[in-house]
């Protein structure tokens, strides 16, 4: 029997489709077992329009946000309304585009806490950091339980920081992309043990499917341009599965930029070869994306109309030939 005087948790966290930020909510989600948790999950494009549509009530409700910033000072002046109302905020990111705008206007915000690092993955920046909230409140005697999620944590923090060295943390990264960020929440928060439902299972099979399909997609469409600084970049389309055909176009290079065009998510991510030192978050902040040095995105409307362009181009001159 649920109890009459829940309070309320809401997490707005990385997704739709982020292990690490599925992991982060489900973390919470784990720790509040007692609780009435609610979740969503938002791509980063759209941090700002789902965070703003957060109501609370004030008193014991919490806030959490995690994997995930914000560009917009609206978002910042309601969430400062939401703390004035009584709510408590917290945000955890690892994101470097967020660690290097911590003191930007649109983040002047009164959060009752916030950790930004990029030392884990926002699920473990999370983990670590509600563990020494149960400290600080007196809660030890949850911890014990709590404690059995870190393995769960502990794929997510493998894989987003490319450590892979625990088994199967990408088959996990896998399942997550193919069933989807809400699905998969549900499923990974059901468990007990780190060790994949039956639904994840399929779901990473038809993910190493649908990942072939986008890597064919990939060598079908990809061009490469040698650039005069010693830098060479590769495009190319995908079908989903970005950071899965990225390894595989940066495989045996040197010094490259990979730049996928997702036609699933409309987005562009940017991966680039281990030898290359290119800051990516830097150049996808210049078209109000962000993410890490090494693995960053965005998304602009003159990519989403790039392919139609060019086909316009390509048939229009055949039809004025042939008219």
């Amino acid at each position: 029997m649920s109890r009459p005087d829940r309070r309320t948790i809401q997490v707005v966290s990385h997704g739709p489709s982020c292990l690490d930020g599925v992991m982060a909510a489900a973390t919470i989600k784990r720790f509040y077992l007692e609780e009435r948790v609610i979740t969503m999950l938002a791509a980063n494009g759209d941090s700002d329009r789902i965070i703003q549509g957060v109501r609370a009530k004030g008193g014991d409700d919490e806030i959490w946000i995690t994997d995930l910033s914000w560009t917009s000072t609206k978002t910042a002046e309601h969430l400062t309304n939401l703390v004035s109302n009584g709510a408590r905020l917290y945000w955890i990111d690892h994101h470097r585009t967020a660690v290097s705008r911590a003191d930007a206007p649109e983040f002047d915000v009164p959060f009752t806490g916030r950790l930004l690092s990029e030392e884990f993955s926002a699920a473990r920046l999370t983990f670590n950091y509600l563990k020494d909230l149960a400290a600080e409140r007196g809660a030890l005697a949850r911890l014990p339980e709590f404690e059995k999620f870190f393995p769960f944590v502990a794929i997510a923090d493998d894989h987003d920081r490319w450590i892979h060295q625990v088994p199967e943390s990408a088959n996990w990264a896998l399942a997550v992309q193919t069933l989807g960020g809400t699905d998969s929440y549900r499923e990974i928060t059901r468990l007990s043990e780190p060790v994949m439902s039956r639904r994840l299972r399929l779901a990473y099979e038809q993910g190493k499917k649908a990942m072939d399909k986008s890597l064919d997609l990939a060598h079908a469409t990809m061009v490469e341009r040698p650039l005069g600084n010693g830098l060479r970049i590769r495009t190319a389309c995908c079908m989903g599965y970005s950071s899965e055909v990225a390894s595989k176009l940066y495989e045996g290079q040197s010094q490259t930029v990979i730049a996928l065009f997702d036609l699933r998510s409309l987005g562009v991510s940017l991966r680039r070869s281990t030898d290359c030192e290119v800051d990516l978050s830097v150049l996808a902040q210049r078209y109000g994306g962000g993410g890490h040095a090494a693995a960053a995105g965005f998304a602009i409307a003159d990519a989403k109309r790039a392919p139609a362009e060019r086909l316009a181009e390509i048939l229009g001159d055949r039809l004025e030939r042939d008219s």
